[in-house]
Parts: C-alpha cells; structure tokens; sequence
C-alpha cells in the first residue's frame, strides 16, 4: 500500500510540473530542448510509469485503486446508486443495467437489506425524510455496515477506507458519536443477533427436523421462520431479536441456499 501511494505522489507530481513547465513555456537551459519536445518527452515518461504501476499491481487494481480515490473524497454517497455499486466495485457513473444478472441482483438484494436496517436503526441515513432513492449515507458509516453484513469488499476498499478511519481527526469521531451515539452499539446488537438467528435456526433442525421441511422433505426458510417466531423464547428467555421477519428469513435463505437441494422424491 504505501509503495502505491509514493508512485501515485510521484505520479502526480510529474503531472502537475510537466502542466507548470507548459504554460511558462520553459525551456531547458542545459540542453536546448524545445518546450514541445520536453513535454512529449515527459508525457512518455508519464506512459512508461503508467505501465510500471500497472505490471506491479495489475490494471484491475490501479483502476479499482483509481475510482475509490475518487470518491472517498466525497462527504456522502447515494445510498441505492453510489454506495452500493462502490461495495462491489462498480463505478456508480457507469450504466449499472449493463452489469451481469447475477451481480445486478446481489445489488438488488442489498438494497432491500439495507433499507431494513435503515428501518431498525442499524444503519444511518443522512436524509432519511426523504424519498429512499435519495438516501445518502457518508463513506465510513457503509463501510462499517458492510463490514457488519459480512459483505465480500474487494481488497483495495478495504485498505482505503480502514486507512481513513484510522487517520480521520479524532474530533470528528468524538462529534459523530455525539451526534448517534446509538449507531455503533446497533452494529454490535445486530451482528449478536444475527449470530442467535442462526444458532437458534441450527437447533431447531436438530430439534424439530420434521417440523423444518416440507411434505416432499426438503428444509424450508418460512418452516424455520415460524419456528423461531414459535419456540424463540426456549432460547432468548425474555429477550427479543428485534429484527425484522424479512431479515430473518434473508438471513436463513443465505446460508441454507449454499446447499444443493436434495433430489424430489416424486421425480
């Protein structure tokens, strides 16, 4: 990371001097170069590093490295048509209807989730009296949420933004948590709960096979659903999930889908 950063600065600092140099329109007084010549000749020397950064670190990468550069800058993001497509690398100015079905999708389905934590307070809007296309969340508070959902971040977001919330001022964090003092103990509360749903949705197939499937014997999210909702309290006593029955059901649906299902009997 911080061999990117010195070829980025040196980078830019190339950049910015072959722009100066153009418009005083110096030349070098050692060796005569004309300025169009000294400009071409940088102007390679630009191309060649390019290529360096590229062959050190993949083009994948710089481009990736590139396009959060340039948004984590921003104080807020769109949460449906910025935040999310950056959580999976997208750039949000590209035309995200083109995208592959099945990414198109998992952004579809985190949009749904996340408007259920906006919901329950487990992730904060800015704006929320506003129309929900126009919701924007800051940088760190999405990436903190993702971080929580367990969300495959690509690598170069990671290391930026946990790079940002080491270095950010520590008044500013002393402001934020004055401001919602209550966001991070809701990440904590909802990453507990989500651990429960799944331990209590474990105990329950051992407990009551029967009751988690269907006629043809295959293991359904809703049996397992109702089942929590029905026998929760021998495990939470008086205490309440407090999560939506869509979270619950996305949670289950998750991981029970990493299987294959089993063969239908009447086929």
């Amino acid at each position: 990371m911080e061999s990117s950063i010195v070829l980025k600065i040196i980078h830019n600092y190339m950049i910015n001097m072959s722009i100066i140099r153009k418009l005083l329109g110096r030349t070098n007084s050692t060796s005569g170069v004309s300025p169009l010549r000294q400009h071409a000749a940088q102007l390679a020397e630009h191309e060649g590093l390019n290529q360096r950064l590229q062959n050190i670190y993949g083009r994948e990468k710089i481009e990736l490295q590139m396009l959060y550069e340039k948004w984590v800058v921003k104080d807020t993001w769109l949460l449906k048509h910025e935040a999310l497509p950056l959580l999976f690398g997208i750039d949000p100015e590209s035309n995200t209807q083109l995208l592959q079905p099945e990414l198109l999708d998992n952004i579809n389905q985190q949009w749904c989730h996340s408007k259920d934590c906006v919901e329950q307070g487990l992730l904060k809007v800015i704006n929320r009296e506003q129309a929900e296309e126009n919701w924007r969340v800051s940088p760190l508070d999405i990436y903190r949420w993702a971080r929580i959902s367990r969300m495959q971040l690509p690598d170069v977001f990671n290391r930026m933004m946990e790079y940002v919330s080491r270095t950010i001022k520590q008044p500013e964090l002393q402001k934020a948590s004055q401001d919602d003092s209550n966001i991070d103990y809701g990440y904590i509360k909802f990453d507990e709960n989500r651990e429960k749903v799944l331990g209590i949705a474990l105990a329950l197939l051992a407990a009551y096979p029967e009751k988690c499937k269907n006629s043809r014997g295959q293991v359904k999210v809703d049996k397992i659903a109702g089942l929590i909702y029905e026998k929760g309290e021998l495990w939470l006593g008086n205490e309440s999930l407090d999560l939506s029955t869509t979270v619950i059901r996305d949670l289950i649906s998750k991981w029970l889908n990493t299987l294959p299902a089993p063969p239908d009997a009447n086929g």
